[in-house]
């Protein structure tokens, strides 16, 4: 992009296009107007100048033809940026220590608590002021894919966040508490670079204080060295009025192995991306999402893997549960680079109506480049199997009994590959709490 480009508003950039803007779009420009310049200033404009040209991800785009952002594009949301109210530093909820983000902002106190040795724990704030260019590695290429619309929202406007590097095999899990403290917009983003050979669990985890509307936009990165081993986790468990958007980027080395769990647990509307790269021989992903619609929830997970070179491996599994009127929606994408031959992917994604008027939209897809690759996909979508019921009514299990023990089995394939250690116990209880006949299947357990 030329000079003259970088330095036009995006007020300018905007003037070109014939469509008004919304509510939220003008809210999102006051905010980076509202911004001081500093240190690759001219990048993150150029993010703002896209973002604004592009506009609000639509049904028309096609990773987002099963969420409608009408709602959100007419909210003019507040920057949540700053001083976070005295209770919204209570909430995180996970019994063990953790270090907690405030609309974005780290809370200094903790980071000397979980600083161990082979972990490197720094704002980004300060990785900004003292190395711009390795920052820049992280903020860069600028995608305009719209999956990745919101990424570029959170390039241009995130305040703060974490950059962490790991050098070593960490005992213990690390836990990141994010916190929207609405109303208004936070823009949080963690950057992870795992050194070669390295291993760490990590676990972030999503909540809102407050009953005001709030919007939580969130970017996390993880870079995989080669032959480095990342268990991560995202929970969300917002208010009934909270939005949440996160993009999650995995880039993985030759050897390396992640396992990834997405988990939805709260929130009104959720919106989850994953792009993961396998970008040497060796690499190896699994992700698992378990994904919860309950009342009139709307969750929508975005998952894409792309083989780039031989002898990768990816397998993504999804279990869904929708009741009350909620919709879930699972996309999920493998894309096979040409050259990559010898690579192995396995999609998984069952689906399970818990009422009429739920509603669970599957949508595996491969795109392959070249030969010698072994691919498969499957996806169903149903109701409590029949037969399975009538055989465990037949063997003396009333039926309110005999509905818990399925659903619970149902969810199996992702539960049990949890690690205890990051909290299995802890999600598996705030899952219990939104399905029906929760008090049985907690006695089941």
């Amino acid at each position: 992009m030329s000079a003259t480009a970088h330095s036009a508003s995006p007020a300018t950039a905007a003037a070109a296009g014939a469509a008004p803007q919304s509510a939220a779009l003008r809210s999102f420009e006051a905010q980076w107007h509202a911004r001081r310049a500093g240190p690759l200033h001219a990048l993150r404009e150029s993010a703002m100048q896209r973002f604004v040209q592009l506009g609000l991800p639509t049904m028309r785009d096609e990773t987002w033809r099963y969420t409608n952002l009408r709602a959100l594009a007419a909210h003019a949301y507040v920057d949540a940026a700053g001083d976070a109210p005295a209770a919204a530093l209570q909430s995180d909820s996970l019994r063990s220590p953790a270090l907690r983000i405030v609309n974005g902002v780290p809370c200094a106190a903790d980071r000397a608590r979980l600083l161990e040795n082979g972990l490197e724990i720094m704002p980004l704030s300060e990785l900004l002021r003292g190395d711009p260019v390795l920052l820049r590695g992280f903020l860069e290429p600028l995608s305009d894919a719209d999956q990745q619309r919101w990424a570029l929202l959170n390039t241009a406007l995130f305040v703060d966040g974490l950059y962490i590097r790991i050098t070593a095999r960490l005992a213990a899990p690390l836990r990141l508490v994010h916190v929207t403290a609405g109303p208004g917009a936070a823009h949080p983003r963690v950057i992870i670079e795992a050194a070669p050979g390295s291993a760490a669990t990590i676990v972030e985890e999503h909540v809102s204080h407050g009953d005001a509307d709030s919007l939580c936009n969130s970017v996390t990165q993880i870079a995989a060295g080669a032959g480095a081993e990342i268990e991560h986790y995202r929970i969300f468990r917002g208010g009934p009025r909270a939005a949440h958007i996160d993009t999650l980027d995995i880039r993985q080395a030759g050897g390396s192995r992640c396992k990834q769990f997405t988990i939805c647990l709260g929130g009104a509307l959720l919106r989850t991306n994953l792009e993961a790269r396998l970008e040497a021989a060796g690499a190896a992903l699994d992700s698992y999402a378990l994904l919860v619609g309950h009342g009139s929830r709307h969750a929508d997970c975005v998952n894409i893997a792309t083989h780039s070179a031989p002898d990768t491996r990816s397998r993504q599994t999804a279990r869904i549960i929708a009741s009350g009127d909620s919709r879930v929606i699972f996309n999920s994408k493998v894309i096979v680079c040409t050259g990559a031959v010898r690579s192995e992917s396995m999609q998984s994604c069952r689906g399970l109506l818990m009422s009429p008027a739920a509603e669970i939209d599957t949508r595996p897809q491969l795109e392959i480049h070249t030969d010698e690759v072994k691919c498969a996909h499957g996806a169903t979508t149903g109701r409590l199997d029949p037969d399975m019921l009538f055989y465990m009514l037949s063997r003396g299990l009333d039926r309110r009994t005999a509905q818990s023990l399925l659903v619970y089995a149902f969810l199996a394939d992702v539960m049990t590959d949890m690690s205890p250690a990051a909290g299995r116990d802890s999600i598996d209880s705030a899952l219990l709490a939104q399905l029906p006949e929760s008090d049985l299947l907690r006695g089941l357990r």
